[in-house]
């Protein structure tokens, strides 16, 4: 009677235990099909907007960039246009390297505080600042770049990345890469509503330049060093799968020479001529394709730029986008 009870309840637990498994089984296939971020539905005008700031002895750095990036939201029809009341917004700069701002490696701590400030005015019930940084402790990079202080004193919600929270994510239509692992708040539908991509304008040693569609490998988890080979299309591949909203390129400064670590002012061009302005639109290939020219060089120079928009991601010539400059 013992040998059967007991029998009878090794197999009842086995159906327990198997049914668990499946239904373990279950909620790792939904994890996998959670819906990726979309574009967000947005009235913003689709042109390029440049704001050029213009800065002497009298003005405070801080004050004519929230200036710079004001008027140039208002140019694209104003944030409310992009953020609606209680959305989920995450700014991913980038915070790359342990530098101080006048090095000119990491996006300006102004740029982000003051778009920060006007998500937050649009009704964002939510705005998280974050980035993978080149560095095992990101701590130092958050903390230098300025970034971390500027953003919390705006209102935002400052994040390391966690290596538990990326997520292999198939490409479509990729190139070279058929797969790869994406931060999960950055790419689901119910992580964040409004995505704004704010890179730093400046030289690279592998990719020529680092500007916004370079700025999504601070989006990825996974071997990033092997990435380096034939980066250009794997740029590309990378972008179609990041749903970025809006893109604002950091110009204010821009690093000519030793990219993208940096560390010498003399490699840093801080001229109105060439710098000291910010480049907006929807539209990512278009800003890097301007972003090129202040190098020296055509979008059609740069092999990720062509490549994206051989991908359709987006318009290589930029002045067909309709062309605006603006100085303050």
């Amino acid at each position: 009677m013992k040998d059967n009870i007991s029998r009878r309840t090794f197999l009842r637990a086995g159906v327990c235990i198997g049914a668990g498994l499946c239904g373990l089984s279950y909620l790792s296939s939904f994890e996998r099909q959670k819906p990726l971020k979309k574009f967000k539905e947005n009235s913003l005008r689709k042109n390029l907007v440049v704001v050029h700031g213009d800065i002497d002895k009298r003005d405070d750095e801080s004050s004519v960039i929230k200036e710079m990036v004001r008027r140039g939201i208002k140019t694209l029809g104003g944030m409310e246009k992009l953020v609606s009341k209680g959305d989920k917004v995450v700014i991913k700069p980038n915070i790359a390297w342990d530098r101080r701002p006048e090095y000119a490696v990491n996006t300006n701590p102004f740029v982000v505080a003051a778009l920060v400030g006007m998500c937050i005015e649009a009704g964002a019930s939510r705005v998280k600042i974050l980035d993978h940084t080149c560095a095992i402790n990101p701590g130092p990079s958050y903390i230098n770049s300025g970034i971390e202080k500027a953003a919390k004193e705006a209102g935002a919600e400052v994040r390391y990345v966690s290596k538990r929270l990326f997520k292999d994510v198939k490409i479509p239509g990729g190139k070279v890469l058929d797969s790869w692992l994406f931060y999960e708040k950055l790419i689901y539908q119910d992580e964040v509503d409004v995505l704004i991509n704010v890179p730093i304008a400046k030289q690279h040693s592998t990719s020529r330049l680092s500007m916004a569609l370079k700025n999504t490998l601070g989006m990825v988890g996974g071997n990033r060093g092997s990435l380096h080979k034939d980066i250009h299309p794997k740029i590309a591949d990378l972008n179609k799968v990041v749903k970025v909203d809006l893109t604002i390129l950091d110009a204010f400064r821009i690093l000519k020479r030793h990219g993208p670590t940096g560390g010498r002012l003399e490699d840093v061009d801080n001229s109105f001529e060439n710098a000291r302005r910010l480049v907006l639109s929807v539209d990512p290939v278009a800003v890097d394709s301007y972003g090129a020219t202040l190098f020296g060089y055509k979008g059609a120079d740069i092999g990720f730029i062509q490549e994206s928009y051989e991908a359709g991601l987006g318009e290589i010539d930029f002045k067909l986008k309709g062309f605006e400059e603006i100085t303050i």
